[in-house]
Formats: structure tokens, sequence, C-alpha cells
């Protein structure tokens, strides 16, 4: 006997509608994946600093790029004082064909230390009397630049 039913229809069912996230969202995705590449790259950082001693970015426009580097990391490891060294030097003020001051920050992260806040900051002040001469040390303040 055959029946007269129909066969069953078939439901198609839409997806819902893809939501996009949001830009702010976005940018907090971004800045989050950054800093997790981040933290991943400290060990390699670490190796560095244990291999060479000092993790260094100099300074192209100082008058003495070593001396003034834009970022020095040390690591110390005397007998009264363990820990990191801190350096950072940056152009003050607007700088002349014939005279620069460049401030110094020295700040010391110590896990074993003699005793006392160590940290200092100076500014050294440079001249040469032309374009072509060589930068001549003038004046060392402590404190900020005049």
């Amino acid at each position: 006997m055959m029946s007269d039913a129909q066969p069953p229809e078939t439901v198609v069912e839409t997806p819902p509608p893809v939501k996009r996230l949001s830009r702010l969202r976005r940018l907090g995705c971004l800045l989050l994946l950054v800093c997790w590449f981040l933290f991943l790259l400290t060990p390699c950082a670490l190796f560095a600093l244990a291999a060479n001693g000092e993790i260094r970015l100099d300074q192209p426009d100082a008058p003495q790029p070593h001396a003034q580097p834009r970022l020095l990391i040390r690591l110390i490891s005397d007998v009264d004082n363990r820990g990191l060294q801190i350096l950072r030097s940056s152009r003050v003020g607007d700088a002349s064909e014939d005279s620069i001051c460049m401030r110094t920050a020295v700040n010391y992260l110590l896990w074993a230390s003699s005793g006392g806040n160590q940290d200092v900051v100076y500014c050294d002040c440079y001249s040469r009397d032309n374009a072509d001469a060589g930068w001549t040390l003038s004046a060392t303040h402590p404190g900020a630049c005049p």
C-alpha cells in the first residue's frame, strides 16, 4: 500500500550574520599580540645580556656616541653590587651648529647592594668652533641641563 504522504520538506536554516569586531577590539587584540611576542622574546634578551654583558643602542647624532648611548643595559656583578645598570641619553634643547647638550640618566636595579640610592642624572654640554671641527666637552652639570 502506498501512502500519499509527501516527502518531508527540507528546512534550510540560515546561519546568523557574522558579527565583525570593532576597531577598538581589533586594536586591543593587536596590542595583546605585540605584548605576547615581547614576552616570548625576553629569554633571548636575557641570553644576549648574559653572553655580552650589555645590550646597547647607540645614538649616531651624539658628540660621543659610545659615551652617550640611547639605551645601555649593563649587567653588574661586583663583590658588593649585583644587578642591572640602565643608562639613557637624549639631546636636550635646540642644538645649534656650535653647541649641544646631552642629558644622561643612570638607574640601577640591584638585587644585592652595598646600600644607598645610586641613581644619577647629569648633563654634558659640548661646543665646537665650526661645523668641521670636533666636539669638545665644555661643561658637566649635575641634575637637569641649564
